[in-house]
């Protein structure tokens, strides 16, 4: 077997190696360590992509036991997006960690712990991304939860170790609930492939109610998981309460990362109407969220408050593909795309805002949005990273946020399911109004009223990086499109063995 045809196994390996290493590595060795790593997925990550759009999709059978037995890799074109995504903004988060964490006290946050639980997370994304097996989702799950409650409450203090609290006790009620739902899948079935599993239940039989409520189980966790409103009770308190680079990772890949196997197992892996009003129901509580989180965030006055209120918003755009799945190949291929290129831009662009927002936190020594006034005259790039990702969140041209939701309410127009579009609409003009608040505040004020902190950090070019890129990542729509057709949450796609 081909180095290419390796990809999924070695992305998944590299990383776990790099977690072992950072363990046992000096204090002084592991972020060196964590870096290299962080080139080696990128990389990789490439790679993957390149291959799949030269080969199309195909499986890798780990240690040579095919499913239903073993456990496939499946590596298509959703797939490498979302690891290209996870190599991408890790790569930034681990960059701008080096500076954050090193310029403390080497005892504090956790340790020195951060390096190893960042690594095991990064491994357990990429496995959740690639896997084919309902069962070994959950596996990632368990993973992706336990590193990131650790490094949600790695600060150490009460605020933290509350919010740690709270994400774990959603962690664990939405892993058993999955495991419950998968034992009633495969007691119906007597298999946990995607693929095998989609032709098993699109012939029915007489396990198909429960089968249902398996499926029904599993996803009501992830949509726990993904913190999509009303679960997402858990996200404010424990983004805003990590340390910077961990809020950067948690909003931009670990709810994108349960989106995905979401996304899997009700479009990929379950037949259209399986499961009776699913996709309408997740369609209405994504419009919920993106009005529900918007007006939270207009509220806030803590920045990072402000930013994870916007994650609850920004997620529910994700959810409208559901609604518009069973009307037909070209509505669906809108679609689909759409949500990829708004998943994609997004976790640039809040990986960028969590950064900025977490500097500007550190020059004014307050998380207070009041006492940053006059923030553009000390902060200027700061100040234009928040700008410029604010323009992405409201979908304006030419930010990638402008073209999902126009390939989004397109899809909803051109069925007559009108309604969606003005979901869209709205969101994009409640996001203006929250944007333009927090700029508002960051543009007012006399600069010799202003007492910001010193900042041991001067990282400011890589967040208005990563806003830059979620800016212009509209131009990626193509190739983003092009990946969605290749898999099979597609008609068209084929998984090749």
């Amino acid at each position: 077997m081909s180095l290419g045809a390796q990809l999924p196994a070695l992305l998944v390996l590299a990383p776990l190696a790099a977690s072992a290493l950072t363990f046992i590595a000096g204090r002084n060795v592991d972020r060196y360590v964590a870096l290299g790593c962080a080139v080696v997925n990128t990389a990789l990550a490439v790679a993957l992509a390149a291959r799949v759009l030269d080969v199309g999709a195909w499986r890798y059978e780990v240690g040579g036991w095919g499913a239903p037995l073993g456990i496939d890799l499946v590596a298509d074109g959703p797939a490498a997006l979302f690891v290209l995504l996870v190599a991408v903004v890790g790569l930034a988060v681990t960059v701008f960690a080096t500076a954050y964490f090193h310029r403390d006290d080497p005892n504090a946050y956790g340790n020195g712990h951060f390096w190893t639980l960042w690594m095991f997370m990064w491994t357990s994304l990429n496995g959740l991304c690639l896997t084919g097996d309902a069962f070994n989702v959950y596996v990632c799950l368990e993973l992706v939860g336990i590193s990131a409650v650790g490094l949600a409450a790695l600060k150490g203090d009460a605020r933290a170790l509350r919010a740690g609290a709270r994400y774990l006790f959603a962690n664990m009620l939405a892993a058993m609930t999955y495991l419950l739902g998968v034992a009633l899948l495969y007691s119906a079935t007597a298999n946990l492939d995607m693929a095998m599993l989609r032709v098993v239940l699109a012939e029915g039989g007489p396990g198909e109610s429960g089968a249902a409520v398996g499926i029904a189980l599993m996803v009501a966790a992830l949509v726990l998981k993904t913190a999509l409103v009303p679960a997402h009770f858990w996200l404010p308190s424990a983004h805003s309460a990590a340390p910077t680079p961990v809020s950067a990772a948690l909003s931009a890949l670990v709810v994108k990362g349960t989106y995905f196997a979401l996304l899997r197992i009700v479009l990929g892996m379950t037949p259209p109407g399986f499961v009776p009003g699913l996709n309408v129901l997740l369609g209405v509580l994504g419009a919920v969220a993106i009005i529900w989180g918007s007006i939270q965030a207009l509220l806030q006055t803590r920045i990072k408050q402000f930013v994870a209120y916007s994650t609850v918003a920004q997620i529910g755009y994700l959810f409208i593909v559901f609604p518009l799945a069973g009307a037909g190949a070209d509505v669906m291929s809108l679609a689909l795309g759409g949500v990829l290129l708004h998943a994609a831009t997004h976790g640039l662009a809040k990986s960028g805002l969590f950064m900025a927002a977490g500097s500007l936190m550190d020059r004014f020594g307050t998380d207070d949005l009041n006492r940053m006034r006059g923030a553009a005259r000390t902060a200027p790039v700061l100040t234009m990273t928040v700008a410029l990702a604010g323009v992405t969140m409201m979908g304006l041209p030419p930010s990638g946020g402008f073209g999902s939701k126009f390939q989004l309410a397109t899809a909803s127009i051109s069925t007559g399911q009108w309604w969606w579009a003005v979901a869209l609409g709205l969101g994009g003009l409640l996001a203006a109004a929250y944007m333009f608040r927090v700029l508002a505040i960051m543009l007012s004020g006399p600069a010799d009223a202003l007492a910001p902190a010193d900042a041991a950090i001067r990282l400011e070019w890589l967040p208005l990086g990563l806003a830059l890129a979620a800016l212009f990542f509209v131009f990626a729509a193509p190739l983003v499109n092009e990946l969605a057709a290749i898999g099979p949450l597609l008609a068209s796609g084929a998984v090749t063995p």
